[in-house]
């Protein structure tokens, strides 16, 4: 997914959620924010926002001089989600259909971004995906896949939302296949680490690796050789949120085997994917290349 010219303030809302979340004084938040503004006409429009916004976020990053300013934020959402963790997996555990349940769960997850979001309500999205569901759903196309795989790759997003992918891995286990879960390199807003996997158990139910950098998405260029090679050795890949979305949808890599999950925090996103603002999404990969 290209840019648009509404990208550029959601550059600057990131930077300014990293400030907040790192308790930077006012003045110094102008004079980095001064500083990182002057690179958005540099942007090549032609990448996707997420790799565009990956670069004026580590820049701020530098600047503030502070290497993961919602290290103590991510640790809050890890515990506050592991609380939840019994009640959620036995509503997964007696649904009718468990494994669609947790897809709808793994789909609640994703509204724990706090670089878009600020300020989320975790119950409510779980009342949405269990009320509403998908405004776009590719389950049969996704059951097809499922039961001719071997090995599954899953591409994580935010902290928090990982312990909600753990009902969606417990799940996929019952049809005895290989799951990697894939992590970031390094910290960049409150996407998932090796860190968060070890701290909320992922690493005990599926082999972690990194991606090889730490740009919000899945910025193929900058991936390691250990997680292409992972990718194109799947069966069956599951990517979670937007930034996954906007820099893998349509891309040859992730061909038909790829399945996103993601609720729609971007009007341009929304339209992209065909449904609206802040609806939930469960779609298979579109071939646009």
């Amino acid at each position: 997914m290209e840019c648009v010219a509404e990208c550029s303030p959601c550059y600057l809302k990131q930077v300014i959620s990293a400030f907040e979340a790192a308790g930077l004084p006012q003045e110094r938040q102008k004079e980095i924010i001064k500083e990182v503004s002057k690179m958005i006409p540099d942007v090549d429009d032609t990448k996707s926002p997420a790799e565009n916004s990956s670069i004026l976020l580590l820049e701020a990053y530098r600047l503030m001089g502070i290497d993961d300013p919602f290290k103590e934020a991510k640790e809050r959402s890890n515990t506050f989600a592991m609380e939840l963790y019994p009640r959620l997996r036995n509503m997964v555990l007696n649904a009718e259909d468990p494994l669609m349940m947790a897809i709808k769960m793994a789909a609640a997850g994703n509204i724990i971004d706090m670089g878009i979001l600020r300020e989320f309500d975790v119950d409510k999205s779980i009342e949405d995906a269990l009320s509403m569901g998908f405004a776009l759903c590719d389950y049969g196309q996704f059951r097809d896949f499922l039961n001719k795989a071997r090995k599954i790759l899953i591409i994580g997003d935010n902290s928090g939302e990982i312990v909600f992918d753990k009902l969606l891995v417990e799940q996929l286990k019952r049809y005895h296949v290989d799951i990697i879960y894939s992590v970031k390199s390094g910290p960049i807003l409150n996407d998932s680490t090796m860190e968060d996997a070890i701290m909320v158990g992922m690493d005990k139910m599926a082999d972690i690796i990194e991606n090889g950098n730490r740009y919000l998405g899945t910025v193929l260029d900058a991936c390691s050789e250990e997680f292409i090679q992972a990718y194109k050795d799947a069966d069956l890949v599951i990517s979670k949120g937007q930034g996954n979305y906007e820099s893998l949808e349509g891309k040859e890599i992730a061909g038909d085997k790829t399945f996103f999950i993601f609720r729609a925090k971007c009007p341009w996103v929304a339209k992209r994917a065909g449904v609206n603002y802040m609806d939930l999404v469960f779609c298979q990969n579109r071939m646009r290349e």
